[in-house]
């Protein structure tokens, strides 16, 4: 053994040597410098004397023969979780710089993290929401901010929508998926058109000039539409009735109507209220719409008809009106 050593240190330079003392004498530098060899001294001090503090109260309590086991085996225990308390308080005490450094670089790492992860957060937190307030569900017609669709897909980061239109009055999709992030849930209102379920209230307007036959023109349009509603008009009477008292809201009428709204001096519009299936809007809402151009067209057609009819009659009288 004795060879062997001897063998070994002749194959170290002198340089070798020198460099391992250099190193260890800088680790000892660094360890001076922080203070940490002495908190791990008196880390090791501070073990070593909770450990005897427990040994010692433990040794005498275990002489106490007229005491019973069960008076022993309680003072053990207590003198046990005053040596761990002790053991806590005094670590806390040597190492809280330390701690309070490690806390802090903990604190940036967490700041930074969030930071770097703030999109995917808000994501999360917008998918959070929509679940907790059941604002819409898979096959729902929403808008969020200008994008209008149907939802076909929902993700905990992302909700895609096939577009329907861009203006609130189409009923087309575009044929476009539109892949949203969750966090626009957050700063952006939802508006859910298939609150209702089955059947919804459909809003379309029709502009017509302040020089037409307007009150003719809302009755046609009042009767297309109740004469394309009344197939179902019954089942979504009881629909809208059920949810009434379902959601607690006050009674919704389903009979068509048309209200009036003027948009310019010269022009106005017939304002269109519907009750219908929540996938049959845009159909019947062009059937309302031919129906009322074909009743329009046909009343037009009567009119010139009779104008002619009476032009024949009286010609003198009808050619001194229009000259008025």
């Amino acid at each position: 053994m004795i060879n062997y050593l001897q063998a070994y240190s002749s194959t170290l330079s002198k340089d070798s040597v020198n460099d391992i003392i250099t190193n260890l004498s800088d680790t000892l530098h660094n360890l001076l410098e922080h203070g940490l060899l002495s908190k791990f001294i008196a880390t090791v001090v501070l073990i070593a004397a909770v450990g005897i503090i427990r040994w010692s109260g433990s040794r005498i309590v275990r002489r106490f023969e007229h005491s019973t086991a069960q008076t022993r085996r309680r003072w053990l225990v207590q003198i046990k979780n005053v040596a761990l308390i002790l053991l806590v308080v005094g670590l806390i005490g040597i190492w809280a710089e330390a701690l309070r450094v490690v806390a802090y670089s903990l604190f940036a790492i967490a700041v930074a993290t969030v930071i770097a992860t703030k999109e995917l957060i808000q994501c999360f937190t917008g998918s959070f929401l929509k679940s907790s307030s059941h604002s819409f569900k898979l096959g729902d017609r929403i808008e969020i901010g200008t994008i209008r669709g149907d939802v076909i897909d929902q993700t905990a980061l992302t909700t895609t929508i096939l577009e329907v239109g861009s203006d609130n009055l189409s009923q087309q999709p575009t044929g476009r998926a539109i892949t949203i992030p969750n966090s626009l849930l957050l700063d952006k209102p939802i508006v859910n058109e298939s609150f209702t379920h089955e059947f919804v209230l459909h809003i379309f307007k029709v502009p017509i000039k302040l020089d037409e036959n307007w009150p003719a023109a809302e009755a046609d349009l009042l009767a297309s539409a109740k004469a394309e509603c009344k197939s179902y008009l019954e089942e979504a009477r009881r629909h809208f009735a059920g949810l009434s008292r379902k959601e607690g809201l006050v009674g919704l009428s389903v009979d068509p109507r048309v209200s009036v709204r003027l948009v310019k001096p010269e022009e106005m519009e017939l304002v269109v209220r519907i009750a219908v299936p929540s996938r049959k809007k845009s159909r019947i809402e062009q059937a309302i719409l031919r129906g009322y151009l074909k009743a329009v067209f046909e009343r037009r057609v009567a009119e010139k008809a009779e104008k002619a009819e009476k032009a024949e009659k009286d010609p003198a009288a009808e050619k001194k009106k229009e000259e008025v």
